[in-house]
């Protein structure tokens, strides 16, 4: 494994040598494959993630931010005065797994009243994942990963919209976020999640990006916000305090129904590209898988 990502790190000069415009067909996939056959999964997916960053005039620099945090995780691993939570962190982010047995044995504990704010797939060549995002009635959030062959069902004990009391064991990590469901006490029931404000979420969000650079992907959970259009005529989410954060969906059509002007929670999966929707609670409407 150091050896592959010894390879990378030279792969990542070279390509800041060359130039971050030159472009060869195919050029994530040999450093991918070679992460592969290095053991470092969790990393290969992220080299071959870099073909999805959008062309246009930003694309070298965003190709540029992600080579630079790929690169923080090569020195990262490299170090060994790291402080454990942050070290659990970098070997989850190059591939090291924890087994499940650990963490029902020795992950934090958590038991709270968790709603299930969204539930999202993703297939990556012959895996697809089920992201269920929770937001517990105390504050803290929890992600909750399910994967499955293609044609083989997944797991779907957690339903949007719903509401488990249950305790959770997570994994270890600088910034926690991924948990098991180590006990459920009683059965789900519907329910509407305690929401926060944009300048709330963000002052989260910044935390557990300060904790773990490599945060891709973090649940919001916006109470009271209406759907508005910036000046780049894309649509927002907007608070009563005027604060914005931009919505990211290829099908603005349910949200725009179910809102219907009105302010409504809104949960989402925030990245640096946007807000993905998952869900909405309309006062009256009740809540809409979106």
């Amino acid at each position: 494994m150091a050896a592959g990502l010894d390879d990378l790190d030279r792969w990542l000069r070279d390509r800041v040598a060359r130039g971050l415009a030159a472009e060869d067909a195919g050029q994530f996939d040999e450093p991918a494959r070679r992460l592969v056959d290095a053991q470092a999964g969790a990393l290969a997916g992220q080299v071959r993630g870099l073909s999805s960053v959008p062309h246009g005039p930003e694309r070298p620099g965003a190709l540029l931010a992600e080579y630079a945090l790929l690169r923080l995780l090569v020195h990262a691993h490299r170090r060994p005065d790291l402080p454990a939570p942050l070290r659990a962190t970098v070997r989850s982010r190059i591939g090291f797994t924890v087994p499940r047995e650990d963490v029902l044995s020795d992950g934090e504990r958590v038991r709270d009243r968790w709603c299930v704010v969204g539930v999202r797939d993703s297939a990556q060549e012959q895996l697809t994942t089920r992201r269920a995002w929770l937001r517990g009635r105390g504050g803290r959030s929890a992600l909750v990963l399910s994967f499955a062959p293609p044609g083989r069902p997944l797991d779907d004990s957690l339903t949007a919209g719903t509401e488990l009391d249950a305790e959770l064991a997570f994994f270890p990590g600088a910034a926690p976020l991924r948990a098991l469901v180590a006990e459920r006490h009683g059965e789900p029931v519907p329910a509407v999640p305690d929401g926060t404000t944009i300048a709330g979420f963000l002052t989260e969000h910044a935390a557990a990006l300060a904790a773990d650079p490599w945060t891709d992907r973090w649940p919001a959970v916006l109470a009271d916000v209406r759907l508005a259009r910036p000046a780049d005529d894309g649509l927002a989410a907007m608070d009563a305090a005027g604060d914005v954060l931009p919505l990211r969906t290829p099908d603005p059509w349910p949200l725009l129904a179910v809102s219907g002007g009105e302010p409504v929670t809104l949960a989402g999966e925030w990245t640096p590209r946007g807000l993905h929707p998952l869900a909405a609670w309309h006062p009256t409407e009740g809540p809409v898988i979106l």
